[in-house]
């Protein structure tokens, strides 16, 4: 059976995260540079970085409902400051410009585009706020490739439940099995995406290598050669 329709995680799959964070940093330092006694952008990436976590927060880290929050309560603790903004300013700067910067992947507007040349249909699953991430594929200019944009808060439910990715087939008319995933984690996106019947490839340098899983990239243009190995079958 021919693959129909190609879905992607976006962080660390589309967007580079860190890569991400650390321009985002460098603009909040320069935004806020009148305000604070040093404008240390080191500092600022490293406890951005830190609440973050690569999209992945840690919970003890937390101190607010969202990382844009528990971000701006962090910068507003540890960074010395002349004037500082409110947190309610300071978390709503991580919600308006966080996605104005979104760092691409390496060659993903070439592969996205070649996909689409080839009558591919395309969809986001992503866990998050949708809103944010709205946001980031607006700021990395992909949401035109896209029939489907779908985050764990426009649905109300998140990777890894099969549920998130049957639904999205479903969206696309599609079959599970006619769909290829591609994501960065081995469980949220490469186990959800198999449990629902839906072949997967890790985008690996993420996460910790699992051996288990057989077919793994490092770099977007791979796809092809999966298409192609799986177009065979």
């Amino acid at each position: 059976m021919n693959i129909q329709a190609i879905i992607f995680d976006l962080d660390n799959t589309l967007t580079h995260r860190d890569l991400s964070v650390q321009a985002y940093s460098r603009h909040l330092t320069a935004h806020y540079n009148a305000h604070l006694i040093q404008a240390d952008i080191a500092k600022v990436t490293e406890i951005v970085r830190r609440i973050d976590n690569g999209g992945y927060p840690q919970k003890e880290l937390l101190t607010h409902g969202s990382i844009g929050a528990s971000a701006a309560y962090a910068l507003l603790q540890e960074l010395s400051w002349l004037s500082p903004p409110s947190i309610d300013e300071l978390a709503q700067f991580w919600f308006s410009q966080f996605g104005r910067f979104a760092v691409e992947m390496p060659q993903a507007k070439q592969v996205l585009e070649q996909l689409k040349a080839r009558g591919y249909r395309l969809a986001i699953i992503s866990n998050g706020g949708h809103d944010t991430r709205l946001n980031i594929i607006k700021g990395l200019g992909f949401g035109h490739y896209f029939d489907e944009i779908i985050s764990s808060s426009l649905v109300g439910i998140s990777k890894p439940h099969p549920e998130i990715f049957l639904h999205t087939a479903e969206r696309l008319t599609v079959l599970p099995e006619q769909c290829l995933y591609i994501g960065d984690h081995p469980i949220n996106d490469i186990q959800g995406a198999k449990n629902a019947g839906m072949h997967a490839l890790w985008m690996q340098g993420f996460h910790p290598d699992a051996e288990e899983i057989q077919y793994k990239i490092q770099q977007l243009p791979e796809i092809f050669t999966h298409l192609q190995r799986l177009n065979q079958l």
